[in-house]
């Protein structure tokens, strides 16, 4: 029998639960389990859910997986490999059984389980529980922007078991036999399953350096994994499949260069808009990294070979893009908390912070998680996550989906990216695009990309003969400018989200859209001058007194009415855009400047000098940093 692997010092002992309540530490660690559940209790904005149900549907439906490409009408021809077949079935079973609400509890239970597996994996180290708790903390706030409807999070969950397992293994405990069914659910759900190859082959690297020796169970172990992935619908082509995946990585690939998701930390910093958002998720990935390197060079003696592999490895994944940030995350921070309780003496942390600490840690938990309560969290940086359970109609195409549908408008469509995997899933017709760059030709979408130039919408349209366009017009005004000058297409559907237009002579019966029967549909009342003035005067803005509301108060950014109100000014409905805009700075107790912003410059077109020089200076009151609103008012008449 070959000997069992020596179990491995890994510092003090965890402090059990008893302990932990004891001194104090347990109410934070209480403290981040609610702040992780409101963080991933969030409404369905997921622009790929709707292709994962129409795949898991076509899959029961046909007991068998697609060949070809069989949701849009533009890559029928093209192979579809799909990876994420046992995700989609089980996707599709909770929504016809539970409806939408239940994808957002799963993605609770199987987020709660991920930071649980953290959790003991921190612990191991024993690392003093501050040190725990920041961690966790951290990685809490490095992952909280990918707690989406998507496969990837069961990634995590199979990254993290598998983490574990090799962990204990390491400490005497054997649980070596669970790696096989591990990769064999992972195969069948993620592409990401080759990590677990990653993983295991430094483990046993590791192994082989420590005893001089390969450990023999590891190595079966790893090929019956390694067989485990051969168990999928596409065999070897399946296996193989991340090899596709990853020239999406490269720079020179299409993809990299317009998918943010996958744009590097630092590229990601530049091209998209900090002046609200702190984009806090990548500067703790920048700190967390700088402090990993300066610990690991400070204690490298004691520093096992499978941490430095598996920190090169993931640190160089979270540098390509910036979507890969949480996997480091969850993989690294780990490897921290062993090499802060080398580097820190021993009862130095005992010393120093002790109860007090503790409630303090658990106070500033509990008023982030007061700010995720009331969404405050969210606006404060403009992002378009809500607290909340099932979909979120204000980012998906639900409204224009059903609108096609019940008017049987099933010619042929041109719809943006975004909406493609929606309409996969309840459009009437096949779809034009989605965001399946496995599965998309890089010629074609390319040509997609040019529709974004100067009358490149009209040559795509000419060439596919689209007698539909959907737009999501917050991601795409560049088709919003062109559609405003063809004159053979008229605007027949407009939602918070996305506008429907239709060709001329396509489904005449459909009339154009008016914007005043649109505003009175909505209950939307039409402004006067006097009316402006009476719901503007008296106004003090204060950002400090909105920052104070976000912690006791649900809070409201209106962004279907600005998004209508802005398209309204891009379509020159002039008028339309001041009524929505009001109608938005009413839902939102005039607190974001923006909001002034562009409600000065709706009046400004319509001739209202004084609501404008008004609205200008609300607006600069908010936002002090935005510099348009000291040059409008410079330009503007002096009274």
């Amino acid at each position: 029998m070959p000997p069992t692997p020596q179990a491995i010092s890994t510092g003090p002992p965890p402090l059990q639960w008893r302990a932990l309540f004891a001194s104090g530490w347990a109410t934070p660690l209480l403290a981040l389990l609610v702040l992780l559940l409101l963080l991933s209790a969030r409404r369905i904005g997921s622009y790929d859910l709707g292709t994962h149900l129409r795949a898991g549907q076509w899959i029961v439906q046909n007991h068998a997986f697609p060949a070809k490409d069989v949701f849009t009408y533009t890559q029928n021809t093209r192979d579809y490999l799909d990876s994420n077949g046992l995700y989609q079935v089980l996707l599709y079973f909770m929504v016809k059984a539970f409806g939408y609400a239940s994808l957002t509890l799963l993605n609770m239970a199987v987020l709660t389980l991920i930071f649980f597996l953290l959790w003991k994996r921190l612990q191991a180290t024993g690392c003093h529980p501050l040190g725990t708790y920041l961690l966790l903390l951290t990685a809490l706030l490095m992952t909280e922007r990918r707690f989406m409807i998507r496969p990837e999070i069961f990634s995590w969950l199979f990254l993290s078991s598998t983490l574990l397992v090799l962990d204990l293994r390491s400490r005497g405990r054997d649980f070596l036999y669970l790696l096989p069914f591990l990769q064999l659910f992972w195969v069948n759900t993620e592409g990401l399953f080759i990590l677990g190859w990653l993983v295991m082959a430094a483990y046993a690297l590791e192994g082989r350096l420590q005893r001089k020796r390969w450990d023999p169970k590891l190595v079966r172990f790893g090929l019956f994994s390694l067989g485990a992935d051969l168990l999928n619908p596409a065999f070897l082509k399946g296996m193989f499949f991340p090899l596709l995946l990853w020239t999406r990585l490269q720079g020179s690939n299409l993809h990299k260069q317009t998918v943010v998701e996958l744009f590097s930390p630092w590229r990601y910093l530049r091209v998209e808009k900090t002046d609200y958002d702190s984009n806090l998720h990548v500067f703790l990935f920048f700190g967390t990294a700088s402090v990993l390197l300066i610990l690991f060079f400070l204690t490298w003696r004691k520093r096992r070979l499978q941490d430095l592999v598996l920190t090169a490895a993931f640190g160089y994944m979270a540098c390509a893009a910036v979507r890969n940030i949480p996997l480091f995350a969850l993989v690294c921070l780990p490897f921290l908390a062993a090499a802060l309780r080398d580097a820190v003496p021993p009862g130095l942390g005992s010393r120093f912070f002790g109860k007090k600490t503790a409630w303090a840690a658990a106070l500033f938990i509990a008023l982030t998680a007061a700010r995720v309560a009331t969404n405050a969290f969210y606006i404060s940086d403009r992002r378009l996550e809500r607290l909340g359970l099932g979909l979120d109609p204000g980012r998906l195409p639900i409204g224009a989906a059903d609108f096609l549908s019940q008017n049987r408008l099933d010619g042929r469509l041109l719809n943006h990216l975004n909406f493609g995997g929606w309409l996969d899933w309840r459009g009437p017709q096949p779809t034009f695009i989605d965001g399946r760059s496995e599965v998309m030709e890089d010629g074609f979408y390319g040509e997609y990309l040019q529709s974004f130039s100067p009358m490149g919408l009209s040559l795509l349209a000419a060439h596919y003969q689209s007698q539909l366009i959907l737009v999501d017009y917050n991601a795409a005004p560049q088709w919003v400018e062109q559609l405003r000058h063809f004159s053979d297409w008229r605007l027949v559907y407009l939602d918070s989200c996305s506008a429907l237009y239709a060709r001329r002579d396509y489904a005449p019966q459909i009339p154009a859209l008016s914007f005043p029967g649109f505003l009175e549909s909505r209950r939307v009342p039409a402004e006067t001058g006097p009316s402006l003035g009476a719901q503007l005067g008296g106004l003090k803005p204060s950002r400090f007194l909105t920052w104070i509301r976000g912690f006791y108060r649900p809070q409201t950014y209106a962004m279907g009415d600005f998004s209508l109100g802005l398209f309204a000014l891009k379509v020159g409905e002039v008028e339309a855009a001041r009524d929505l805009l009001m109608e938005g700075f009413r839902r939102t107790n005039g607190d974001y400047g923006e909001v002034f912003y562009n409600l000065a410059v709706a009046n400004l077109r319509l001739g209202d000098l004084d609501q404008g020089r008004r609205c200008l200076e609300y607006s600069g009151a908010l936002d002090p940093a935005n510099p348009a609103v000291p040059q409008a008012l410079k330009s503007l008449p002096r009274l």
